[in-house]
């Protein structure tokens, strides 16, 4: 039977709050039989983690990959529903882009720099699992509304393109250092 997977993909450290995940996830088990969390990862944290999936009668719900290889990271973004990391200290949020570049709806935390990346997307005040419940219930309800998502994030994740950001940022170095904006690139000292 199909189900409806939420993608987790982080280093398991107290900052990623994977335990707010999972206290969400109990919250709209009933409301979503067909729930499936898939966490992608390892660290510190996984037996706390795991501990706290057992308590909250999770085990049936959760699966817990491990670390992944490229292909397999990208066979989950592609597979998953949604895509939540309830992280409150990202200093940027690579798996935000991925998810994003896929075209899945993201839930995060409005806290840090994820409202810098994650424009298109519900972002809940951190520690606060009845709102990331919320939010997972919302895309649930609303297909239409998790494909709006996933394409405006697709058109959002452009702005990160390699070269754009290179020619931004040399854009911003050539005004503190005009004398740089006479040589060319390749004469440049490498770094």
């Amino acid at each position: 039977p199909r189900k409806y997977t939420i993608l987790s993909v982080c280093r398991f450290y107290p900052r990623k709050r994977l335990d707010v995940l999972l206290r969400a996830a109990a919250l709209v088990r009933e409301s979503i039989p067909e729930l499936e969390l898939r966490i992608i990862g390892n660290g510190p944290q996984r037996g706390r983690l795991l501990d706290i999936c057992r308590d909250l009668d999770l085990t049936p719900v959760v699966r817990w990959l491990g670390d992944a290889s490229m292909n397999t990271l990208a066979e989950e973004y592609n597979r998953a529903d949604v895509f939540c990391l309830p992280s409150s200290q990202e200093g940027f949020g690579i798996v935000f882009l991925e998810a994003m570049a896929a075209g899945k709806p993201i839930v995060g935390i409005g806290a840090a720099a994820v409202p810098e990346v994650v424009r298109s997307g519900i972002l809940v005040e951190p520690d606060d699992p009845e709102a990331m419940a919320e939010a997972i219930l919302r895309y649930y309800r609303d297909p239409d509304l998790r494909y709006r998502m996933g394409e405006a994030g697709r058109a959002d994740v452009r702005q990160f393109d390699m070269n754009r950001v290179a020619a931004q940022f040399l854009a911003e170095i050539s005004k503190v250092a005009p004398a740089l904006n006479a040589l060319p690139i390749a004469s440049l000292p490498a770094l």
